[in-house]
């Protein structure tokens, strides 16, 4: 049953992490969070960003539920430059380890950076799939899934049949998809269409609004996504992952952006009895 609890990149609302934010989600309507380290942790002194999120998270009781792999600036497990690629690779491994460190069930990668050429792209749609097969059995021992995200533009897994292929022969029970709704383009309008074509693959969400032309990552009503059609949609596949917003928040302080999470998140869900 579509269930769906309030979900938050923390790193769309305070970034680095500080002793400071520590009370921040205690009290508040937040459920889950994803992490992204590379935006997240102090890369100085990531143990004492750690150990404030390990705070955080005990006096709220939110729980991790996605870890985000770092990526750009050269991280890119469909490179074919093979010391590239190795250190994309390198990256999701560390995203799989601090996930089970933080008991989070899943980690979110993209399957490339940008641009890519139609010339090149069956090579690096093969260099990704292997870079994702290199850790199947690591996560499956662990029980870590990998959500591999619907990404804009030229990056590879921009369209669900692309997805779809991409994920063929790797295990369902380790890898699915991460849909952000920000990244169809033009095809906004079709994106029921998208989260039914989905199904069970589906494992995660990135949400948030934008313009019908390129990501924008608006608080969700202010761009030109059906939010019920999208809501009843999860409904009826029986969505039961993360409902998580990856989006501008308004407001000046980590505490105001809660509050403005937690408005738009009261209007999604009374979109379902609406």
């Amino acid at each position: 049953m579509f269930k769906p609890e309030l979900g938050v990149s923390l790193h769309s609302v305070m970034m680095p992490l500080t002793a400071e934010h520590e009370g921040v989600l205690q009290g508040t309507d937040v459920r889950t969070a994803e992490v992204l380290p590379a935006r997240f942790f102090d890369d100085e002194r990531p143990a004492e960003g750690k150990a404030v999120l390990g705070r955080m998270l005990a006096t709220s009781g939110v729980r991790v539920a996605t870890v985000h792999c770092p990526f750009g600036g050269g991280l890119d497990i469909s490179c074919l430059d093979d010391a590239v690629c190795e250190i994309g690779r390198g990256v999701l491994v560390e995203a799989i380890a601090l996930a089970e460190e933080l008991g989070a069930p899943m980690v979110v990668v993209h399957a490339s950076t940008e641009p890519i050429t139609d010339a090149e792209r069956p090579a690096r749609l093969r260099r990704s799939r292997e870079s994702l097969a290199s850790v199947a059995d690591r996560c499956g021992e662990s029980g870590i899934r990998v959500a591999v995200e619907l990404l804009p533009r030229t990056c590879l897994g921009n369209t669900v049949d692309e997805l779809l292929a991409l994920l063929e022969g790797l295990s369902e029970e380790v890898f699915g998809v991460c849909l952000d709704v920000n990244h169809l383009m033009d095809r906004f309008a079709d994106l029921p269409n998208v989260v039914r074509r989905l199904g069970d693959r589906l494992i995660t969400l990135h949400l948030s609004d934008y313009d019908g032309v390129d990501e924008k990552h608006w608080m969700p009503g202010e761009g030109v996504i059906d939010w019920r059609a999208f809501m009843l949609a999860l409904q009826e596949i029986g969505y039961t992952g993360p409902f998580n917003y990856e989006a501008k928040p308004h407001g000046d302080t980590p505490a105001e952006k809660i509050c403005d999470l937690e408005a738009n998140f009261r209007m999604l869900t009374a979109l379902l009895s609406g």
